[in-house]
């Protein structure tokens, strides 16, 4: 009873709770796995509570995306502003935080794609966070041209680790990663 009483208290806590619960869901078994009843069930809360917080699936699922995005974003961030060669540095850590995602994390993407198909509007987040990308390497690139060619490379190299396309060793996957950095220095 005291869980139930803190989680009324503070909603964020059982926001993320349910995030949570919902990308394992979805890490395990796939979005078909992911319903409204089975996420309340493992998160520990009434399905109207979760109703309260994500009125349908399609907003759990806009969610998710959000907060993944946001983790991703969060990640590069962090590793740019270590990087003290200011010019190109947020597309070099992109390049770094794509090239590096967690299985687990690519898991979700994995499975959440099925529902990018079916409804686009899902990653409307994650369109609006390339375009600001995209301003940032126009500010701080001399080659916003190569900075571009290095995020759709590490993209592209990202895709497939998502789709298990190759099956690429430790050494080689630095290799790329470096050559995409590169780009970003010219």
């Amino acid at each position: 009873m005291i869980e139930t009483r803190t989680r009324r208290r503070q909603p964020e806590v059982t926001q993320q709770r349910l995030l949570e619960v919902a990308g394992e869901l979805v890490g395990e078994a796939g979005v078909a796995a992911l319903t409204i009843e089975a996420v309340a069930k493992r998160a520990g809360v009434s399905k109207g509570g979760l109703l309260h917080h994500f009125p349908s699936k399609q907003a759990l699922l806009a969610a998710m995306v959000e907060t993944m995005a946001e983790r991703f974003a969060r990640t590069a961030d962090g590793i740019a502003a270590q990087d003290p060669d200011l010019r190109g540095r947020s597309a070099r850590a992109y390049v770094r935080t794509a090239v590096s995602e967690p299985d687990e994390e690519l898991r979700r993407w994995a499975a959440l794609s099925a529902a990018f198909m079916s409804d686009p509007s899902l990653l409307d987040g994650w369109r609006d966070r390339l375009k600001g990308f995209r301003a940032v390497d126009e500010a701080e690139c001399e080659d916003p041209v190569g900075a571009l060619v290095a995020r759709l490379a590490a993209d592209g190299l990202w895709f497939a680790d998502v789709c298990g396309l190759y099956d690429i060793d430790a050494e080689t996957r630095r290799l790329v990663a470096d050559r995409l950095v590169a780009l970003t220095r010219s």
